[in-house]
């Protein structure tokens, strides 16, 4: 054989690094190219041309191990503090559970490296690092060699529970090769992710700004469900807060927009029904339109301002986390095309909503701050009008709301 071509299309390429932990020989990495995107590359000297890292892509496999969802709920959680956590905090309560009967869970978490905020996915077994998983990561994240961890860890016969992005989800089970009785899988419904090149850059741009960011929350629901993030600055030994509307920045807008992912997302052949997770958890948009009769006074549980997650059951293994594991959430009979009507990865992928080439280029050639000097350009008013959202308290909010 000769030396494998792993991406001959950056579209074939989703990122995943299945073919970084298969490699017995460590011949392959994942380097950036120009846009800040992660692909695998062969160092031929190490490659001994054995095919597993071609063999293992299930993105670019013609073979899908997937499933169409059997039940459909609108669902929150009664035993963790949903502002914490994203939508109705579905992945808290099931995951809390797992940790107390003894179980690991892996999901992506945003830790200091080297003075640097990273996204990565990483296990947990305590309850007190839980809260590195939870809450959104609108950011692509690095599986580096999780998945040999977790292949470890179910050959040691511990229950594990694998949270990601359907890519990642397919790709874990590739790199398995066969089913396991004690992994469950999580699948997130994902729009799409941006660099985490483009992430460390626009960190540094608030740095420069703010101080050094010690702390990243991309979503933080004590000021809304608007899109407000928080960044915990130190500058001279002295700490900051600064709340950020989605509008104010390049970073959050041009993601919302849909104009800064891989380019693998706008084909993703997991933006559909079938579903690669035991489970499909995500924001269950619209849902005072689908279900007004949660929000008659009856249902107290079920709080629009607080956030409410949707849940697909896709498997029996999906039946056993929520019977088993979701003791703490509190359910609600909904449909598939209920929660797919705002929801429009679950049927399609994401479509830029501007001009991704032009915003692309200019990121490419002058960094980020070039690209935020575009956005405020094209933004005008928008841009302090966001600016003012980001200072407004949510109470305030609630009472210009009414």
């Amino acid at each position: 054989m000769k030396t494998p071509i792993l991406a001959p299309k950056k579209e074939y390429c989703c990122g995943c690094g299945a073919c970084v932990n298969v490699c017995k020989t460590d011949a392959i990495t994942m380097k950036c190219d120009e846009y800040g995107f992660d692909y695998p590359v062969i160092d031929e000297t190490k490659c001994v041309e054995c095919g597993k890292c071609k063999d293992i892509c299930s993105y670019q496999s013609t073979h899908k191990d997937t499933q169409n969802p059997v039940e459909a709920f609108a669902a929150v959680s009664k035993n963790t503090d949903v502002m914490n956590s994203a939508s109705g905090g579905v992945f808290a309560s099931i995951a809390t559970e797992f940790l107390k009967q003894g179980g690991v869970v892996a999901g992506a978490a945003l830790e200091s490296i080297d003075g640097s905020l990273v996204p990565h996915h990483i296990t947990v077994d305590n309850l007190n690092d839980l809260q590195k998983l939870l809450g959104s990561k609108y950011v692509h994240s690095d599986t580096k060699d999780i998945f040999k961890e977790i292949k470890k860890l179910l050959c040691e016969n511990r229950k594990v529970l694998f949270s990601g992005t359907p890519c990642q989800v397919g790709a874990l089970y590739s790199f398995l090769g066969e089913k396991y009785d004690n992994l469950f899988t999580i699948d997130l419904i994902c729009h799409g992710v941006p660099s985490r090149k483009m992430f460390s850059d626009y960190l540094d741009f608030i740095s420069d700004k703010y101080g050094r960011v010690k702390d990243f929350v991309f979503r933080d629901k004590k000021r809304g469900l608007t899109f407000v993030s928080r960044a915990v600055c130190e500058k001279n030994g002295k700490k900051s807060v600064k709340y950020i509307q989605y509008g104010e920045n390049a970073y959050y807008t041009f993601f919302l927009q849909g104009n800064t992912y891989r380019d693998c997302c706008y084909e993703c052949k997991y933006a559909s029904k079938d579903r690669t997770g035991d489970i499909t958890i995500g924001d269950f948009w619209g849902i005072k339109a689908q279900h007004p009769e949660l929000f008659d006074g009856g249902h107290k549980e079920f709080d629009a301002q607080k956030g409410i997650s949707c849940l697909l059951e896709n498997t029996e293994k999906g039946n056993e986390l929520i019977n088993t594991y979701g003791t703490g959430l509190s359910l609600y009979q909904s449909t598939f095309e209920k929660i797919a009507l705002e929801n429009k990865q679950l049927s399609e992928p994401s479509v830029p909503k501007g001009n991704r080439a032009e915003i692309m280029e200019i990121y490419k050639s002058n960094g980020y701050s070039a690209l935020d000097r575009y956005f405020k350009n094209q933004a005008g008013i928008t841009f302090y009008t966001a600016k003012l959202k980001a200072k407004t308290p949510l109470w305030v909010k609630k009472i210009l709301k009414k």
